[in-house]
């Protein structure tokens, strides 16, 4: 699930053309993490039982980022000390003492998964004989959770309380791909799951989209935004809100930019909404009864729009802080998670609390 100063005016101003504006009643209010180091990111956001967690890296040693890992409670923010095994870029919490991460690889440390029972994280091994590189996690119980990935090809593993298993996900040999990784991973239910990414050749990229119906994976190809083969499209996140109402957000690459778009399942087609100039999607959620979205705009500026049932229209986005992952806290309230640019060419790590 996962990016300068703006205002509601940069935010309605940044995309055009579908999207329209609609009036904010309420005020973000940002708060650093308690960190030591000048630059880094908070990539993933998670809450339950009246906790907020934030997981994400400092960049001080760069290129060797360190894993961080960041709660807060009654007291305030506090870091939750964690072993660097890489830059952190997803994170489940099902419980205070139930809460999973998942890192990437850097140069001299492997990436993986690792969970935390309450009062230690234990750096948990994928399935015997594979090699799944995760980057996304979904939680639905302690003995179910998943995580996708890949590097050559896409992979899928599920979690039963005891050991990661690989779940074969489809060859797509018939696509002729160079290769394909999963992205993002999402759904409704354990036998209702959707996994997203992109797919690799030599003068372009195309999108993916794998549904797990409690027996296998199928494709579920989502339409081209651009038909032309050589331009670049991928999925980058994925919000399953049941079997007919499921969203995807993506990019393709226009002239060196990206610029973004949603689609969506009704359990029978895709139908895709372009969201006019450059940006990128990093998040989407579900808030209260409307599905939105958080972004970053070319300028790194932060953007954040609502779905009203017939277009995406514009919703007050931090002021300073590009988030790159959000969740909704157990008071309703929007959680965001990300950076903001600090002294310098520093990149402080960042929350931000939405109120109405």
């Amino acid at each position: 699930m996962r990016r300068t100063a703006a205002t509601l005016l940069a935010t309605a101003g940044l995309l055009v053309g579908s999207v329209g504006q609609a009036s904010a009643v309420g005020s973000w209010s940002e708060e650093p993490v308690p960190t030591s180091a000048k630059s880094g990111m908070l990539t993933a956001a998670g809450s339950a039982a009246g906790e907020s967690w934030a997981f994400g890296f400092n960049s001080d040693s760069s290129p060797n980022e360190t894993s961080e890992v960041y709660r807060k409670d009654e007291q305030g923010w506090q870091q939750v000390p964690i072993e660097n095994f890489g830059r952190l870029v997803d994170g489940e919490v099902l419980a205070p003492d139930d809460v999973w991460t998942v890192g990437v690889p850097t140069k001299t440390k492997p990436g993986g998964m690792a969970h935390w029972d309450g009062q230690t994280w234990t750096r948990v091994d994928p399935a015997p004989g594979t090699s799944p590189d995760p980057v996304a996690l979904k939680a639905f119980a302690a003995d179910d959770v998943w995580a996708v990935g890949g590097a050559g090809r896409g992979t899928a593993q599920h979690w039963d309380g005891r050991a990661w298993t690989d779940v074969p996900v489809p060859d797509l040999a018939e696509h002729d791909y160079e290769s394909w990784k999963l992205t993002d991973v999402e759904g409704v239910a354990s036998n209702d799951l959707w996994a997203v990414g992109y797919s690799t050749w030599p003068n372009g990229s195309r999108t993916i989209a794998l549904h797990w119906d409690g027996r296998a994976w199928t494709e579920v190809p989502v339409p081209d935004v651009d038909e032309d083969p050589g331009v670049i499209e991928a999925l980058d996140n994925v919000l399953a809100l049941a079997p007919d109402d499921v969203w995807v957000g993506g990019h393709r690459t226009v002239q060196g930019q990206e610029v973004p778009f949603t689609a969506h399942w009704d359990g029978r087609a895709w139908e895709t909404f372009e969201l006019g100039e450059a940006g990128t999607i990093t998040q989407l959620l579900q808030v209260g009864d409307q599905v939105q979205l958080f972004g970053v705009g070319p300028n790194a500026e932060p953007f954040r729009l609502g779905w009203d049932g017939a277009g995406w229209q514009g919703l007050i986005a931090p002021p300073m802080v590009r988030v790159y992952g959000a969740a909704v806290q157990d008071d309703g309230t929007v959680f965001g998670v990300g950076n903001r640019t600090g002294e310098g060419a520093a990149f402080e790590p960042y929350t931000a609390t939405y109120r109405e």
